[in-house]
């Protein structure tokens, strides 16, 4: 399923001009950081949120497609400061799960982009912003 994550997101962030600048996927929640034109994003929520319902709804033969929460929480991050705040926090979240040791052994979250390995994650993200 995380690969459908990941497909999901690359294509909403092409349709919205948005840039992904980190992300993790978790076994029952992810997050997220944009920066796109704040009236773009209930949009590209609803359409990620849909193809990923539908593709569990097929993949998995659930009749109903709804496995999200009905809300996403939208918090704005006005400084880099809050950024790499929420950078790590974000990052940190498979380790605080207590799934890895480490952060950037999430192969689903963009640590290794940030953290110094030879290769990024599984989604390419925005850094020119450091």
């Amino acid at each position: 399923m995380y690969g459908a994550l990941a497909d999901s997101l690359l294509y909403c962030a092409r349709k919205y001009d948005t840039l992904i600048i980190g992300y993790v996927f978790m076994p029952s929640h992810i997050h997220v950081i944009l920066y796109l034109d704040g009236e773009g994003l209930a949009s590209f929520m609803r359409d990620f949120k849909k193809y990923i319902s539908q593709k569990a709804a097929k993949d998995l033969g659930l009749e109903s497609p709804s496995i999200w929460m009905p809300r996403y929480d939208r918090v704005v991050i006005t400084s880099e400061n809050a950024l790499l705040t929420k950078l790590k926090y974000v990052h940190d979240n498979p380790v605080k799960a207590n799934l890895i040791d480490t952060p950037e052994k999430w192969e689903w979250s963009s640590a290794s982009d940030y953290l110094g390995r030879s290769y990024g994650g599984m989604v390419p993200v925005f850094r020119d912003w450091v």
